[in-house]
């Protein structure tokens, strides 16, 4: 585990949220298929789960496609996983998860997922219930649509540590990406952890010159250890 940044008093947090895609479930199996159609769509080039690994690998979220059609395939890649997640419906969930939530609800922490996927937030509840996690998350918030708008979750942030009656500094946010890190800050949030499970390496979010997390870690593994290291320290 990386410690960004050397904290001079204890740090008690009473609520831990968490992003869903990448942190809690993984989500490699829809990020390479949406990844493919883009590219093809795009440019017309065959994109194999190899070089999407090594893309992965390396921190290329663009696949090495030049500045001029990076946005337009950042749009067509989220669209195009926005409907491979919605027509998956059991959840694939990623090692240490489940173990982790239980024992923070057994501590007695606040527990969120706030996640960019759109939709009736019910649904994902149905299916966080399929695979175990429903019983260990007290809110489930998604956003209302689907656009790249929606990927900036700073406002669903604040809502829910409103909505948890928590001050914000007393939140950690639990994500995959060098946004949730961003949303984290710009939520006022005590803490933004980074876990390496999701569409970015650990290097690449250990070392992000601008959305730099307080924390990064491996696997959900380390959540609990941090967490108690945080009130001794």
């Amino acid at each position: 585990m990386v410690r960004q940044q050397e904290t001079s008093a204890r740090r008690n947090f009473k609520a831990v949220f968490f992003d869903l895609d990448g942190t809690l479930v993984d989500i490699h199996g829809p990020l390479y298929l949406a990844a493919r159609k883009a590219l093809d769509k795009l440019a017309g080039a065959t994109l194999t789960r190899e070089r999407y690994n090594e893309a992965v690998q390396r921190g290329d979220m663009f696949l090495g496609l030049p500045e001029t059609l990076r946005i337009d395939y950042a749009k067509l890649a989220f669209a195009y996983f926005v409907a491979e997640i919605d027509k998956t419906e059991r959840l694939e969930v990623l090692p240490y998860v489940s173990e982790t939530l239980a024992e923070l609800k057994r501590r007695g922490y606040a527990t969120a997922v706030i996640t960019s996927r759109p939709g009736d937030p019910q649904r994902l509840v149905a299916k966080l219930a399929m695979v175990g996690l429903a019983p260990h998350l007290d809110h489930v918030v998604t956003q209302s649509a689907a656009s790249l708008d929606a990927l900036d979750k700073t406002a669903s942030l604040r809502q829910t540590a409103i909505r948890a009656a928590m001050l914000p500094q007393a939140c950690m946010y639990v994500g995959d990406e060098p946004r949730d890190v961003m949303a984290a800050a710009n939520a006022g949030y005590g803490a933004a952890v980074a876990v390496a499970t999701g569409a970015a390496s650990y290097e690449h979010l250990a070392n992000h010159p601008q959305c730099r997390p307080d924390y990064v870690m491996r696997s959900m593994r380390e959540l609990v250890e941090l967490l108690d290291r945080l009130r001794s320290d």
